[in-house]
């Protein structure tokens, strides 16, 4: 009676080719596959079928389908009438109660195939325990970590100890996975009384419970035994293992957890529980684990402790420490020189302002990391940081001179830096910046010594210029009273020719030692050498000379004289001319620079105001250049290259800018020209 149905059932699976093969799937089939009349009754039932629901197939066909497979009570209903109120369930899960009484989880689909006039359910069952045991322990797992992350979370709340353990309680007697009790606590071992459990925190006891459990001996009770035998206590009622008895106490069991650090109890937490509760692995992996956890706030706590009466002990020796260090850092940080305090490998640990202030002027960024050699240069980091054997400590100077960095003059001591126990740990260098006492030592010598020749020469002037008139007047008479042709005329010329020379060079003399006070005022740059231009065209133009200019924007005027500064420049530029004789070029640039100096020589440079404003002027020559000795005394007076030169043009020049609140600098190099650089105050 059932084939024909059995065959409509096949005629499903008729796309994998022939009824028999339909026949031999299904019967092999992995899942259970069930057919089964609309009126309930069994008419198919496969190999995976009888494994799963333990009935055999000759047992369960012509049978209703509610007495063969228990539909679970929870499920509500019979299971053919959820197949008869449903004709198409997908992916759904119910529990069923197996032959052997085991209530299984079943993943089923349920079809509805019509066959000619007839119509039949497929079902198609599989066992899904695994799964859902599998997703019950995530499921466990989650909610115990869930409650792990709570107690963590709480250990960091800014609340006291004993509220920690307070909330602790409290997020563990609200576990869902475990029939706790609303009563419990947790209990630690103190420094004080070693071997006693302390209450901390109680939730649901009585006063008499309170003032009971307060101290527990270990041994005592079933806390006081988890307590000493560091094992998880349970009973499921009250009996005879109850050492403390309460008056109007209800029915209850315990878990009684240890919380072991280390291998030592540090406390024990009493959990309440339904009377006749049956302890799983679950419940007991769940409790060790926070058990766990709370014992790792709990060493924590201990070591804050600690930690607080070391810091307590060590407060009045921290606070000598702490004074003596402000007293030697005040002393270092006020010292008007540099401290430097270097490792075995010259890098540098330490620092004092001043250090930093001076070092400020050649290096950019922070000192303290870097080595030596990265800010004093290769040569002098090498000086410093010679081993100490060698090394013969006390006062010394150094020159530095970086490209790109103004130069400085340190004056510095380095003495050796060792531990306690004599062992060398690196060098202590103090040092000084006495560029300034340098530049003005320099100037002063430079200004003694052109002082002290500047009277020379006045005096010299001022002795030879009368006996020298007498000349020139005798000489003139004498020539006036000779005969026009007479030939001792020529002589007479030739001594009036010599004594205009001495003249000259009497003027420069005069000029050199007594410069005229100039009469300063604000004059433009361009204005000035306007002025001069019209004496050198022409000579530059019969030389074949170029002479190109450039003025920077916004140039401002300079406070000078002006008649002694176009003297200045006339001077430079005629220089410029003789080094060049022909076919040659002369650049003037001309830029407002303000207090920008680094950029500069600073050895050259040492009589510039650091804090004033300048204006530069260069002459740029393509002429034949200057030797090193040349170049050294090119503003000496009476020193010179030329024949017929008095060697005081450069030192009159000198000396009128000097007098106008300028200075300058010569650049030169043999066979590629000179640059003479000039700077105007502005303010």
């Amino acid at each position: 009676m059932f084939q024909p149905r059995l065959g409509a059932l096949f005629s499903c699976f008729a796309d994998v080719g022939g009824g028999m093969e339909s026949k031999l799937i299904i019967e092999n089939a992995s899942e259970a596959i069930i057919s089964v009349e609309l009126s309930g009754e069994i008419t198919s039932w496969n190999k995976a079928a009888e494994s799963i629901f333990g009935w055999k197939t000759g047992e369960v066909i012509g049978n209703h389908l509610d007495e063969i497979v228990a539909l679970n009570n929870g499920n509500g209903g019979t299971f053919f009438s959820l197949l008869a109120d449903q004709e198409t369930l997908n992916d759904t899960v119910v529990t069923f109660t197996r032959r052997d009484g085991k209530v299984v989880p079943f993943e089923f689909n349920v079809s509805k195939i019509s066959a000619g006039k007839n119509s039949i359910y497929a079902v198609f069952a599989r066992d899904v325990s695994n799964r859902w045991q599998r997703e019950g322990e995530l499921f466990d797992a989650y909610q115990k970590q869930g409650i792990i992350n709570s107690i963590l979370n709480v250990s960091f709340q800014k609340v006291s100890f004993d509220e920690q353990m307070e909330l602790i309680l409290d997020l563990i007697l609200s576990i869902p996975t475990i029939q706790l009790l609303p009563s419990g606590a947790i209990l630690l071992t103190g420094d004080e009384k070693p071997g006693v459990l302390v209450l901390k925190a109680q939730r649901g006891f009585t006063e008499q419970q309170i003032k009971t459990c307060s101290q527990v001996p270990f041994g005592k009770c079933h806390c006081g035994r988890a307590a000493r035998d560091g094992e998880i206590q349970f009973v499921e009622c009250i009996d005879e293992s109850h050492d403390f008895i309460f008056d109007q106490m209800k029915p209850h069991g315990h878990y009684c957890v240890p919380i072991t650090i280390n291998d030592k109890v540090r406390g024990v937490i009493a959990l309440y529980i339904e009377e006749g509760h049956r302890p799983t692995t679950l419940e007991i992996d769940t409790l060790k684990a926070i058990a766990n956890v709370v014992g790792g706030i709990v060493e924590r706590k201990k070591m804050e402790d600690q930690l607080s009466d070391l810091v307590e002990g060590l407060r009045s020796t921290i606070n000598d420490l702490d004074y003596e260090k402000s007293f030697n850092e005040s002393v270092i940080s006020n010292l008007a020189s540099g401290l430097l305090i270097l490792d075995n490998s010259g890098r540098i640990e330490k620092s004092n302002p001043a250090a930093r202030h001076f070092i400020d002027a050649i290096y950019e960024g922070s000192i303290d990391g870097r080595y030596l050699t990265e800010i004093f240069g290769e040569t002098a980091a090498a000086l410093l940081t010679t081993p100490r054997a060698s090394i013969e400590f006390g006062r010394d100077e150094l020159f530095l001179e970086q490209e790109g960095i103004a130069q400085k003059v340190f004056e510095y001591i380095a003495m050796p830096r060792e531990d306690g126990s004599g062992r060398e740990q690196g060098i202590i260098l103090n040092f000084s910046d006495v560029t300034a006492h340098k530049r003005i030592q320099a100037e002063l010598e430079k200004m003694n010594r052109f002082s002290t020749i500047a009277e020379i020469a006045s005096a010299v002037a001022h002795e030879i210029r009368n006996p020298l008139a007498g000349i020139m007047t005798m000489a003139q008479i004498i020539e006036e009273q000779l005969p026009e042709k007479d030939s001792k005329k020529e002589y007479i010329g030739r001594i009036i020719r010599q004594v205009d020379r001495l003249n000259v060079l009497l003027t420069d003399f005069f000029t050199y030692a007594r410069p005229p006070r100039p009469k300063k005022e604000r004059v433009s740059l361009v204005s000035i050498i306007d002025e001069i231009r019209p004496f050198m065209q022409n000579k530059m133009q019969k030389c074949d000379i170029t002479f190109k200019e450039s003025y920077g924007t916004g140039l401002p005027d300079i406070m000078v004289d002006s008649n002694q500064i176009q003297q200045v420049f006339l001077n430079l530029m005629l220089n410029s001319m003789d080094a060049i004789k022909q076919d040659g070029v002369i650049l003037l640039n001309a830029e407002y620079i303000g207090s920008h100096h680094r950029n500069f020589d600073y050895r050259k440079t040492l009589w510039l105001d650091r804090e004033s404003s300048y204006v530069v002027v260069t002459f740029e020559d393509s002429g034949c250049g200057m030797a090193r000795e040349t170049l050294e005394g090119v503003f000496e007076p009476f020193f010179t290259t030329k024949h017929n030169g008095t060697g005081l043009g450069m030192a009159i020049v000198f000396r009128i800018l000097k007098e106008n609140n300028a200075g300058i600098h010569v650049e030169s190099n043999i066979g590629t020209g000179t640059t003479f650089t000039l700077f105007f105050m502005v303010d």
